[in-house]
Order: structure tokens, then sequence, then C-alpha cells
């Protein structure tokens, strides 16, 4: 430890460009003190550690040179929880399991956003599931999502859910009004205001979270629309939003958007079903299975870890390199619902294609 924290010192003075003189004034030492810890002769006093990782700008574990080791193991946690997700329906599979899980992680490193965040998603999903009220795994998810709303603005739409789902509906509609309009939003500021090297991100990445909840609002005012959810109007509609899809985002290179595509082709095939239109049902099913299984691998790159960061080839895109917008995760019972509902014969001609065996495993 003595050595590797000579070095770690002498490796961010030099960093930041000090001689060990600065060090020495800063921390009311002298020269010599400094030389002799970074040569590993001797080591600081245990009351001089916090000055000079204040100093440095760094915290404690990352002058000791723990960071890595902190960081593999959250990662870990944060691997096995997103596996979990990826590979069970939480809406029909007990999450307990993953909620021990990832409170022992949070026992472990207390206050981790993402650790945090994946246990509110856990406790959700158990919540939905339990009848009794007061509810104590929606009301936990609840708490947590609010305390990172702090922070992190993209869990707003999870713990207005989890507001429904407990039947606080005034306290949904209290949180939604204290958002900022859609013309303030962070996306679109940084857009329109920022013209130097980095205005092309920001207006591709505008480009994206427009697009995306465009998709999600229209398909879900279709759905709650009588006269659109059955007819051949309503599949329009869609289509249209899926062609503007493929004009931003060029030649198939959706990332983890596929899923945007794969819910918009499921859209357009319950519709087509409710006016028995089997031909057209049969094509957005298997376009939307393309798109499914793309998302899928996105999605098992991201949790090992393998997929460094999302990039576009796209004109309007090239500039965006990765992106924190969340999307719907696809689920084989989204396709299983339209499988049941078609006459028998069709059924049977999708349930015996071995192209489509992963959903039926």
């Amino acid at each position: 430890m003595q050595v590797n924290l000579g070095e770690k010192i002498k490796e961010l003075r030099k960093r930041d460009g000090r001689k060990q003189e600065d060090l020495a004034k800063a921390l009311g030492v002298t020269a010599q003190a400094v030389s002799r810890w970074e040569a590993g002769g001797c080591y600081p006093d245990m009351n001089m550690i916090p000055p000079i990782a204040n100093y440095f700008h760094v915290s404690i574990d990352s002058l000791f040179g723990y960071n890595n080791d902190r960081e593999e193991k959250i990662r870990e946690y944060v691997q096995k929880a997103n596996r979990f997700f990826i590979e069970n329906d939480s809406n029909s599979t007990d999450t307990s399991e993953i909620i021990n899980y990832l409170k022992k992680g949070l026992e472990e490193f207390p206050g981790e956003p993402e650790l945090m965040r994946l246990l509110a998603m856990a406790l959700q999903a158990k919540g939905k599931k339990e009848s009794c009220k007061p509810n104590m795994y929606l009301e936990e998810a609840a708490t947590l999502f609010e305390r990172l709303l702090k922070d992190n603005n993209n869990v707003i739409f999870p713990l207005l859910f989890t507001y429904t789902s407990m039947g606080d509906y005034d306290k949904a509609e209290k949180k939604a009004k204290e958002q900022p309009k859609m013309e303030v939003c962070r996306e679109i500021l940084l857009a329109s205001v920022l013209d130097n090297e980095k205005g092309a991100k920001y207006r591709g990445e505008a480009v994206l979270s427009l697009l995306h909840e465009l998709e999600f609002i229209l398909s879900s005012a279709i759905a709650h629309n009588e006269k659109l959810n059955a007819s051949k109007e309503g599949i329009e509609i869609l289509l249209g939003v899926r062609d503007l899809y493929e004009k931003v985002f060029g030649e198939n290179n959706y990332g983890k958007f596929h899923s945007d595509l794969c819910m918009l082709d499921l859209s357009c095939a319950n519709i087509a079903l409710r006016i028995k239109d089997y031909d057209r049902v049969l094509v957005f099913f298997d376009s939307a299975y393309a798109h499914y299984t793309e998302h899928l691998k996105c999605l098992t790159d991201a949790a090992d870890g393998s997929l460094e960061s999302e990039h576009y080839d796209s004109p309007l895109l090239t500039e965006v390199k990765g992106n924190n917008i969340p999307v719907v995760v696809c689920r084989p019972e989204y396709f299983k619902g339209i499988v049941d509902a078609l006459p028998q014969e069709i059924k049977a001609q999708l349930v015996a294609n071995p192209k489509y065996t992963t959903l039926y495993k």
C-alpha cells in the first residue's frame, strides 16, 4: 500500500502539472516529505489523506487505487440485474431474488444510482402483482425513484407509472405538471442555442429523443381511440412514423431503437388483426420479429459490456455517440398475444415456423 500510495500521489501530481513544492505548500509539509512519500520511503499520516485527496479532487478510494475494484463490483451487480430483466418478463416472474441481490449491492455501495434504479424497477414489478394496500413494494419503489429524480430526470416516467399503479393519480398529475414544457426541455434548448462543435451532437440527440417520444405518444393515442385502433387509417398514421424512422436512421442501423420499430410493427399488427386483414398481420409480425431479435442482441451486448457506445451512420446522427433515452424492452409475450388471437390455421403456421422458435421456448 505504501508504494502504491506514493506512486499514486506522484501520478496525480504530474497529471496536474504540479511540483512537489506545490503539494508540500498546500499541505503544510516540506518538499522532502513529499519526495519521501513518492519514493516509498514513508507514507503520510492518516490525517493527511483527506487533504491530499481534496487537493487532487479525487476520492480517498481512488487515492489508494480502489476505484477499479469498486467499479468492477458495481458492474457485476448491474450486469446480473440487467441480465435478469432481459431474460425474464418482470410482469410474470417473481423479482424477490433480484430485489434481495440489489439490496445487498446497495449495502455494499450505498446511494449508487444505477443500483437504486434497478432495485426500484424490481420493486415496481413486484408491487404490481400485489393487491395489498398500502403496497410496501410500490411505496419503496416510489421513494427510490423520487431520490433519483433529483439528479436523473429519466426516471420521471417510471415514477409516474409507480404512482398510477398505487392509484395515486393526483400525485402523478401534480408531478407531471412540475416538469418543463416540451419547448424548454434540455434537448431542444441545447439543439437550438449551440452552434459550436457540439451543436451537431445535440441536434442529433434532440432528433432521436423527439422521434422516440412521437412514436410513444402516437401509438398510445391511436390505441385509446376507438375509431383509429380498428381502421386502416390508424395503420397508415403509424406507418408514416415508421417511414420517418427509416429516413432519419438510414440503412437499418437503429441500435436500441430497433425496439421502437418493433413496437410500431406490433401496433400495426394488432390493428390489422382487429380488421381481420391477416395477410398484413403476418407482414407486420415478421417485421416486428426481425427488429425484436436485433434489439435483443443490443441488450445482450450492453449487459455483457461488449457494446462500447452506440453510433449511427445517418448524416443527422453521426455525431451522436450513445444516449440515455430509455426504450421499451421487447418481450415474447407481445407476440404471443397476437398469435393467440389468429385463426387456428394461421396460428399453426406461425408456431410451426422454426424462424420464431425463440418466441415459444
